[in-house]
């Protein structure tokens, strides 16, 4: 048996990001299909809070139509239709519905009950990080409220009582401190590290991640 040990550096509102998970997890369930000796190894993902702050002239959250005219600015009309265009394609590819819609603000709460759900089991946080990247992208809903991350972090299965001590609560330093060094190490997301050494940036394609577990399967690391 071997230990795949994956740190995700992440951000919930990074299209790019939910279509890295699903072709890591495409990557994973594909492993442990074919590859042999594979459905006994343990993966082990920890997941790396990083704020792309996209929103930074209201501390509250603005409409993605909003903030899509200002990021969007020089593009003609017909290449932000081509960009939409490519972006629902690859997302269709592994499933995800991308919708445009809805609002954007902060994700420091996002990662919050994310860095909790760590403390807890792995089935919750995988649980509660899917259903974050649903809400936002394929539901249209505004994951910087508060009422709907206590919706679903309960609906992942975290402790009520517990979610809204810790929403409620004043600790985010941690969070917000290996955020800012993941912005500053990194510079972009999302970031795959296998092992703590092997590096793969961007949504890479779930061949790409095969081929490193295969690698660590084949050199006995743990």
């Amino acid at each position: 048996m071997v230990i795949l040990g994956i740190d995700v550096i992440s951000d919930i509102v990074c299209a790019w990001c939910y279509i890295g998970k699903r072709r890591l997890d495409r990557a994973i369930a594909l492993y442990r299909k074919t590859y042999p000796g594979g459905r006994d190894d343990v993966f082990q993902i920890t997941w790396r809070p990083y704020y792309l702050d996209y929103n930074t002239s209201s501390p509250d959250s603005i409409e993605k139509s909003e903030l899509a005219e200002k990021k969007l600015a020089g593009m003609r009309p017909e290449q932000r239709t081509a960009l939409t265009q490519r972006m629902s394609q690859l997302g269709r590819s592994v499933g995800i519905n991308f919708k445009w819609g809805g609002r954007i603000g902060s994700t420091r709460d996002a990662h919050r009950l994310i860095h909790l759900s760590q403390t807890k089991s792995e089935d919750i946080t995988n649980a509660l990080v899917e259903k974050l990247f649903e809400a936002y992208h394929e539901l249209e809903r505004d994951i910087s409220s508060r009422e709907l991350l206590f919706e679903i972090a309960v609906d992942a299965g975290l402790d009520a009582s517990e979610v809204e001590e810790y929403l409620n609560g004043s600790g985010s330093s941690t969070v917000d401190e290996e955020a800012q060094k993941n912005k500053e190490t990194f510079g972009s997301v999302p970031v795959f590290i296998i092992q703590g050494i092997r590096r793969l940036e961007g949504a890479q394609e779930s061949t790409d991640f095969m081929e490193i577990f295969a690698q660590v399967k084949d050199s006995g690391s743990s």
